[in-house]
């Protein structure tokens, strides 16, 4: 029986590298081994973090400044230890949060004279303590304005609100490192991946555990992204190294399908476009990005 090659709109579709004129340059991106995204972007800036001897400290880049960054940029380097993490804020385009290796998630107002300053940024807005080891990761919930969501290695995820400066709930439940949280749509549930190959689904309200199950059976990292309300992507490696997509229902939390991508040995980080029902899968060291058009319930 001849295959069927499913009809989409994006079957021809082609990325083309930008020019040099339409780069960045000059960017000194941290070399840490930490599986984050290094990278955070907004309509108006682009955030790195950045490779900085003693102490910590990432960069944000105004969109419109392409070309070469000036040696003298200012900083942001309030943090006493390497910065793993960064994300812009849903609600305001001038607010950013990291997360670093000093235990600490910090909140920061961009000023407005960014490209003229020639100090760094050292006066957080807000600063998050009482994590137990290093922060990976932070993420905002995209409808409840100031919640944010910080990850440690002491595995636990503490929901801040940012404004009063206290932790909301304390996710745990956790027997290793977390690898990845991510909000759904709605903010009431945050998945996690962890280092202990479980998937779990919290209750953002009572920060019980509401659903779990075994994920990827590699010993290497994981990634979970929401794809719209009900359904779930994880990237992670199978026992033989190999590296998987894996869609589930959110639901019950049960896989629907497992794709294997490849044998290289980066982590894959999945970004969902919900406009476009387009998830891209952008490996840790791999010179592509792959995509998937999410229809009919398939990758």
């Amino acid at each position: 029986m001849a295959s069927v090659v499913r009809s989409s709109k994006f079957r021809h579709v082609f990325g083309t590298a930008a020019k040099r004129n339409d780069s960045f340059e000059n960017l000194r991106v941290s070399a840490s081994a930490w599986d984050s995204n290094f990278v955070a972007a907004n309509p108006k800036y682009l955030a790195v973090n950045w490779d900085a001897g003693g102490g910590g400290a990432f960069c944000v880049v105004p969109q419109a400044q392409v070309g070469k960054l000036r040696a003298d940029f200012p900083l942001f380097s309030a943090h006493q230890g390497a910065v793993l993490d960064t994300a812009f804020s849903p609600f305001d385009d001038d607010v950013i949060a990291s997360g670093a290796e000093d235990h600490q998630a910090m909140v920061w107002r961009i000023p407005g004279d960014l490209e003229e300053r020639e100090e760094n940024v050292t006066e957080p807005l807000a600063v998050l303590k009482g994590h137990g080891r290093k922060v990976g990761h932070v993420a905002w919930n995209p409808v409840a304005a100031g919640v944010l969501a910080v990850s440690s290695s002491d595995n636990t995820v503490r929901l801040w609100d940012v404004e009063a400066g206290r932790v909301g709930q304390t996710l745990q439940g956790f027997d290793d490192a977390v690898l990845s949280i991510a909000w759904s749509g709605d903010g009431t549930q945050l998945a996690a991946t962890c280092r202990d190959k479980q998937l779990r689904i919290f209750d953002a309200r009572s920060g019980r555990v509401e659903r779990a199950a075994p994920s990827h059976t590699g010993i290497k990292g994981s990634r979970v992204a929401w794809l719209g309300d009900t359904r779930l992507a994880t990237t992670g490696f199978a026992r033989g190294s190999g590296r998987e997509l894996r869609l589930w229902d959110a639901s019950t939390l049960t896989p629907i399908s497992t794709q294997n991508v490849d044998s290289s040995a980066g982590m894959l980080m999945p970004f969902f476009d919900l406009g476009t029902s387009i998830l891209y899968v952008a490996g840790k060291g791999d010179g592509n990005i792959r995509y998937y058009e999410f229809a009919d319930d398939k990758l």
